[in-house]
């Protein structure tokens, strides 16, 4: 038998190719249970359905026997009773005991059971006593009870079901089945297909996508979705081949316009660096310029007081009085430290410091500034003013420089000092303050300096740091107080502003960084 041979071969051949993909292919292993779930389901509902519909209509004519006794036999029995025909009586209820659904059956009369056949269930609720009268006294002759076989009924409908259950089971899984090996011959084999060619097949490839297929058969969703995918490649490829083409456009514009724009550079860097000698020549002229009259002023500023102690140095070599001499030897001192004092603030302006970056802490420096200053003016017998005003913050200690920090507070306390005294002068009324304060803003230490004296011309506005500028009369001071305070706060990273209303006050602001950066 070679066709059956080679039908279990075939048949063979797609269990294994079926298991396998039972194994591996969730889309088929999904459709399987949900097939299987939905007909279960169905066959679970419906069944029940008509089960419950057969046992009622069975129930039903069980509960007619009920009916059938009331009215076909216990008129008969009565007046078997009323007669005492025992013989028939027994006939009629042997006929009774055999209607389908009779469990158990019992005449009692007379307080006795003078028939009993079946077997009683008491747990069944299924049974009737019907009350025996005769119809023309209506007197009570005896009862009967009767129990209906419910039980067996019940019973039988569940093993029905049972076995329903069981083939409609059978039958499901095998549609199942059926349904599973048909899907995966139909759909599931060909998206494997299709799968395997979109994994193995790159964009350039020009391989269309074919399924192996009966040819002569009508169009379907496969086909569609082969076509389009087709379709979708040949597109693809095409637009691939213009991106390139792009591309390899826009590699030629970016570097035409890179050569542009290093011929731009270049262009840009000759320009540059002939600013930059432009600006060196510039600067060096600045800088010329700036010694030049820096050298004037230093020149201007000492030659006065070079002149007097050249004067007064004649004037002792012609005297002969030694209290002339000693009046003209303290003139010349005078102007001898008025020289130093040129001389060690230019030393200051031009960098020549020995001082230290240290931990100090400011409130004693700005007290200390106070002090020196005080002593200092009155040591030359000048003015001071009768009280001073400290508002300092908690103590704290911040890195500076701190004999630079005490000269330059006080040159700008020596200021504020001669502001208040010019004014006493004018006023013999004017109450003179000076309020040195300090506080932390930031990341910046503030020390504040500020008096109600004269106050400084707006006309002035920045140059009052300057060098050689001053508003004292000759010979009392420089004009460099200010400037080397300016330079020693740039000199710690920070700033020297003030703020000032003509004739009323004016207060100086020193800020330095709490974190000293050495400027560069």
């Amino acid at each position: 038998m070679p066709f059956l041979s080679e039908l279990i071969d075939k048949f063979r051949v797609k269990s294994t190719q079926s298991r396998h993909w039972f194994r591996r292919n969730s889309l088929s292993l999904k459709l399987l249970i949900v097939t299987w779930a939905v007909s279960s389901f169905a066959t679970l509902l419906f069944t029940a359905f008509q089960l419950m519909m057969d046992y009622q209509r069975d129930f039903d004519k069980l509960q007619n026997n009920f009916a059938i006794i009331k009215n076909s036999y216990l008129d008969s029995m009565a007046e078997h009773l009323w007669s005492y025909d025992t013989r028939l009586l027994e006939i009629q209820l042997d006929g009774l005991s055999r209607l389908q659904g009779v469990s158990y059956l019992r005449l009692i009369a007379d307080n006795k059971a003078i028939y009993e056949t079946g077997k009683s269930d008491p747990e069944e609720e299924n049974h009737k006593r019907f009350d025996i009268y005769h119809k023309n006294t209506n007197e009570i002759l005896g009862n009967l009870d009767v129990e209906l076989d419910v039980k067996s009924l019940r019973a039988k409908y569940v093993q029905e079901a049972f076995w329903i259950f069981v083939r409609q089971a059978a039958k499901t899984m095998v549609v199942v089945f059926c349904l599973y090996f048909v899907f995966n011959h139909i759909l599931v084999m060909h998206i494997k297909h299709i799968a395997d060619y979109l994994r193995a097949h790159n964009v350039r490839s020009n391989e269309d996508l074919e399924l192996r297929r009966p040819a002569h058969r009508e169009e379907d969703e496969l086909d569609v979705l082969v076509a389009s995918i087709n379709l979708f490649r040949s597109e693809l490829l095409q637009a691939n081949e213009k991106l390139e083409a792009l591309n390899q456009a826009l590699e030629q514009k970016v570097l035409d316009r890179t050569k542009q724009l290093t011929l731009k550079n270049e262009s840009l860097e000759k320009a540059m660096a002939q600013i930059k000698r432009m600006q060196a020549t510039l600067v060096a002229q600045e800088r010329l310029a700036s010694l030049g009259g820096l050298t004037s002023s230093v020149a201007h500023e000492i030659r006065n007081p070079l002149n007097f102690v050249l004067n007064f140095s004649e004037l002792i070599t012609e005297s002969d009085s030694l209290e002339e001499i000693h009046e003209i030897s303290r003139v010349v001192l005078k102007h001898s430290q008025r020289i130093d004092q040129i001389v060690r603030s230019m030393q200051i302006l031009s960098g020549y410091d020995s001082d230290i970056l240290e931990n100090s802490d400011i409130n004693e420096i700005l007290k200390r500034a106070y002090q020196d200053t005080v002593a200092a003016r009155a040591f030359g017998a000048s003015y001071i003013p009768p009280k001073v005003t400290y508002r300092l913050s908690e103590s704290i200690k911040v890195p500076v420089y701190a004999t630079s920090l005490l000269r330059a507070l006080s040159n700008i306390i020596d200021n504020s000092i001669h502001a208040l005294e010019r004014k006493v002068l004018a006023d013999n009324s004017f109450e003179p303050e000076l309020t040195l304060s300090t506080s932390v803003r930031g990341d910046s230490l503030e020390i504040s300096i500020r008096d109600n004296g004269i106050g400084i011309p707006v006309i002035l506005g920045e140059k009052i740091f300057d060098p050689f500028l001053t508003t004292k009369a000759a010979g009392e001071g420089a004009g460099l107080g200010l400037t080397v305070a300016f330079n020693i706060a740039q000199k710690h990273g920070g700033t020297l502003k003030y703020t000032s209303e003509f004739g009323h006050w004016t207060e100086f602001v020193m800020a330095i960084p709490l974190v000293h950066e050495r400027p560069t």
